[in-house]
């Protein structure tokens, strides 16, 4: 059974550029003074996020609102388990599916064949896995005899093309979207929108992260709305949406 459960989930980033008279003037500002704060050895921090308690059962569809900057990346990354929190606990049941950064994990320096063989086991395929999986993402790409090369030599259509195959190939428990990137030409893009779709019908979570509240309404019922790096509110996504949107616009 798939299940998400964060318990005052804190999450920091070290900035290790700063100066020391940076540092206490960013402090001594008081707009930024609840971001920004020190780690036990005095060096300077930024709160990502700090205090998030969320609880995700099978079922659940949920969006993520928020400006740039608010922690939307940050939590996504929380929960398809890249970020530790540096407070708290994060509780995870279930195989995670992320949609990310287009070619998380891609390597230039070597084919496609071996990246999609790679990207596989950071993924947790098993090695007996591994050959049946490679020829349907191999066949999805439509990149034939590119795969042979080596990906620093991809267009970055080529290279989302894919990205996207190896990211959408697994069926996860959890999948976690952030935002939706375009994967080439026209006939391919409604190629990955069918498989985008089959992808989301089959998960038993679903997080997605956009600004798009079209999409978001399309998909998800619930929402949360992410501000300073904490959470503001939750619930409904109508109301929620119109919430943020009433205080974005005024």
């Amino acid at each position: 059974m798939a299940r998400i459960q964060l318990n005052d989930v804190h999450v920091d980033f070290p900035l290790l550029q700063w100066e020391h008279r940076s540092f206490k003037r960013l402090l001594s500002a008081p707009f930024t003074r609840s971001r920004f704060g020190s780690d036990s050895r005095k060096g300077l921090v930024l709160h990502a996020l700090r205090r998030i308690n969320l609880t995700l059962e099978h079922g659940d569809r949920v969006a993520v609102i928020g400006s740039n900057g608010s922690g939307k990346s940050t939590l996504l990354r929380v929960l398809a388990g890249i970020y530790p929190p540096v407070a708290g606990t994060a509780v995870i049941e279930g195989r995670i599916g992320a949609l990310l950064t287009t070619g998380l994990g891609m390597r230039d320096d070597i084919s496609g064949y071996e990246n999609i063989e790679f990207c596989l086991l950071l993924q947790g395929v098993r090695a007996d896995e591994i050959a049946s999986r490679r020829d349907e993402i191999a066949a999805f790409t439509e990149l034939g005899e590119y795969l042979d090369l080596h990906v620093g030599a991809y267009s970055s259509g080529m290279r989302v093309r894919l990205a996207f195959a190896i990211s959408t190939a697994l069926d996860p428990d959890i999948l976690i979207i952030d935002e939706v990137f375009g994967a080439g030409d026209v006939a391919f893009m409604k190629k990955a929108e069918r498989r985008m779709m089959d992808l989301i019908a089959r998960s038993k979570i679903l997080v997605f992260a956009s600004h798009a509240p079209e999409l978001l309404e399309q998909f998800c019922d619930m929402a949360i709305w992410l501000d300073g790096g904490e959470i503001r509110r939750n619930g409904p996504i109508k109301e929620v949406q119109d919430a943020y949107l009433g205080s974005v616009l005024g």
